[in-house]
């Protein structure tokens, strides 16, 4: 009893906060459909982003390093370095960040999904045909990558982005709707408690 009034509870104050959920799902939805069709803008805008992210990240590390002068000083200052590096290549270069990028998933993919596929095979877990499956949609879209590479760093990092809006959008217009009802009305999700003697 006590977990079902926590969560009635929690969905209440979620309730409030419907409308926002689903402009904010809306929203998202459009701006992934956006970035999917034009998957060469996203890809170069993500790569220089990602670029953006390692120069601040380097920044402070380095700047962390200075600061505390702690043991592993010189650690955090090789992995700001490298961060600034590689971040700097990246916004200078987009196209071949993009190129390098799409590489390092193609074998990610590959690595990885061979290593799921044959761990589910060895171990035989419970869900191991779920796990099979997806190590080896994993495989095959690693091959797909290679085999069309560099062309696939044109709409592969993009799309992914796109998608994965999307489906982010779709699961915030879904949560609004569950909520479902007016503002003051909680019957959408919960249902009055017996009278009690």
């Amino acid at each position: 009893m006590a977990a079902t009034d926590t969560w009635q509870s929690s969905m209440a104050e979620d309730h409030p906060r419907r409308g926002w959920m689903l402009a904010l799902g809306i929203a998202l939805v459009v701006l992934g459909l956006i970035a999917a069709s034009a998957v060469f803008v996203t890809t170069i805008v993500t790569v220089l982003f990602l670029g953006c992210l390692l120069l601040v990240g380097g920044g402070f590390e380095i700047a962390n390093a200075f600061h505390h002068r702690q043991e592993s000083f010189w650690m955090h200052l090789l992995t700001g370095i490298l961060d600034l590096v590689v971040g700097g290549m990246l916004f200078a270069f987009p196209g071949a960040g993009a190129v390098a990028l799409t590489m390092l998933l193609a074998m990610f993919f590959l690595v990885g999904g061979a290593f799921r596929f044959t761990a589910a095979l060895t171990l035989r877990l419970p869900t191991r045909g779920w796990s099979m499956l997806s190590g080896l949609v994993d495989v095959v879209l690693g091959f797909i990558l290679l085999a069309s590479w560099p062309v696939s760093a044109i709409w592969f990092i993009g799309f992914c982005v796109g998608i994965g809006l999307i489906f982010r959008g779709a699961s915030w217009i879904a949560r609004a709707f569950t909520l479902g009802g007016a503002p003051g009305d909680q019957s959408g999700f919960s249902r009055s408690s017996p009278a009690r003697a």
